[in-house]
């Protein structure tokens, strides 16, 4: 049996219709290109090119879309663990990431997918693209049968079975496992996550397929290639707006052993010449002693090495002997600064000082890469207190396009499957909450929406 795992492309026009919007051929510039000033003027004088924007989905926590073409950011990493726990059970897998390979041709993807003759389709679909998603399935389902997959089924799957017959199976959550079962039993119908609670007993992610080195993340501009892996997924905080951890992971927090990790790390590096490593977990830094463990170990590979985390969690030395063992950057999902908005998405940082721990790592390592996600629209967040954290980041050697003191501002969207999302249905309704383009982390989201209904 030949399984395909789908990472479709995604290009928003200014018609929120898909069928029209995909259907229009148009000229699209890549990212290359796009980066050319001549060029960028051209394009600016094209009424065709104007008000596109072009998205992320699979591999990223925070699906968001940019005016400019997207280059290969996010490894999918759930699309290819699957694909390689499949292809341990005796599938026949292949993986097609669209947006990795700069794709904006639908037509072009439906074809790519027809020639791979599979029996079974798995597309990971997200609240921002739902629209598009389930357009695309439609189309592939005249020759293949379909599967959704990921976190928007969590609350929708049954809904979305019965308005979308043409779509055979839905795999809410994290569908590594439950992907499996489905190909065991192929019975139509919805097949809930059975979240993996030791990441070291599965095979490594499938990166045996077209731009699997090429992924980059441009906060932490490290030699390329750079290699993208887990070190763990999941993290125990309670977040309330963080989706994966509720509603890929369930809770459930996944810690690999250092090992283990080296084992990948070696097994990469044998497939193609990776300069660096980005460890893109959920929060990198859980476990003192386990990662003093790995920085012993990753000190041995010689590469510079970066990592997300969180900055209220380690002690003072763990850090220098990050810092010593080759972590070149480091990032730390902050929000805010402000502490009752803190307190107001069970963020768990309000309880240390960790503006000076910024300050520290700051004054300490003047040569290591901070990046930092910040975020606008945050419930309690006026623009004042907004105002105010960007007066704090400016004052503190920060700025958007820094080089070693960086930040990235994101707006708040309160995907279906977390807490925020709960919250605001109890408090404005679920009928304001299911304009699903507006879910966009890269524009203004349904928080500005709901914060003018109630001005």
């Amino acid at each position: 049996m030949k399984v395909l795992l789908l990472n479709p492309p995604f290009v928003r026009y200014k018609s929120k219709n898909p069928q029209y919007d995909l259907n229009y051929k148009l000229f699209v510039l890549k990212n290359s290109w796009s980066n050319t000033p001549c060029l960028r003027r051209i394009s600016r004088l094209l009424p065709e090119l104007k008000g596109i924007r072009y998205g992320v989905r699979a591999g990223s926590r925070w699906p968001w879309t940019s005016e400019k073409p997207i280059f290969p950011l996010h490894f999918p990493f759930m699309l290819a663990y699957t694909a390689a726990f499949l292809r341990d059970k005796g599938a026949d897998v292949n993986l097609i990431d669209a947006i990795a390979a700069q794709s904006y041709s639908y037509d072009s993807f439906v074809e790519a997918v027809k020639n791979e003759n599979a029996d079974i389709a798995i597309i990971e679909c997200s609240t921002p693209t739902i629209d598009i998603d389930v357009w695309i399935a439609k189309r592939i389902s005249r020759f293949t049968k379909v599967a959704l997959a990921g976190s928007h089924l969590n609350l929708h799957a049954a809904e979305m079975l019965d308005k979308h017959p043409y779509i055979t199976w839905m795999l809410p959550g994290e569908f590594i496992k439950s992907s499996f079962r489905m190909m065991q039993s192929l019975r139509p119908g919805i097949y809930h996550a059975e979240v993996v609670e030791d990441l070291d007993s599965i095979p490594f992610p499938y990166r045996d397929f077209k731009y699997a080195d090429q992924f980059f993340d441009p906060s932490m501009p490290t030699p390329k290639p750079q290699l993208q892996i887990y070190g763990s997924k999941g993290c125990p905080f309670k977040c309330t707006f963080c989706l994966w951890p509720q509603a890929m992971y369930d809770g459930i927090v996944a810690l690999r052993k250092p090992e283990s990790i080296l084992e990948e790390i070696k097994f990469c590096l044998k497939q193609s010449d990776y300069k660096s490593i980005f460890f893109d977990d959920d929060t990198f830094n859980l476990g003192t002693e386990r990662i003093s463990k790995l920085c012993d170990l990753l000190k041995n590979t010689g590469l510079p090495w970066t990592m997300m985390g969180r900055i209220d969690i380690s002690p003072s030395w763990l850090f220098q002997k990050m810092v010593d063992s080759g972590c070149v950057g480091m990032r730390f999902g902050v929000e805010t600064f402000d502490k009752e908005v803190l307190k107001n998405i069970r963020k768990g940082i309000e309880r240390t000082d960790f503006l000076d721990t910024l300050k520290q790592l700051s004054k300490q390592y003047p040569n290591l890469m901070i990046h930092l996600t910040m975020m606008k629209d945050l419930p309690g967040q006026t623009e004042d207190i907004h105002q105010n954290d960007v007066n704090i980041l400016r004052d503190i050697g920060f700025s958007a396009d820094g080089n070693l003191r960086n930040y990235q501002l994101s707006s708040c969207a309160p995907f279906p499957g977390t807490d925020l999302y709960n919250e605001l249905c109890e408090l404005h309704g679920s009928d304001c909450m299911n304009e699903y383009s507006l879910f966009d982390g890269g524009q203004d989201t349904i928080m500005r929406k709901l914060k003018k209904r109630n001005e």
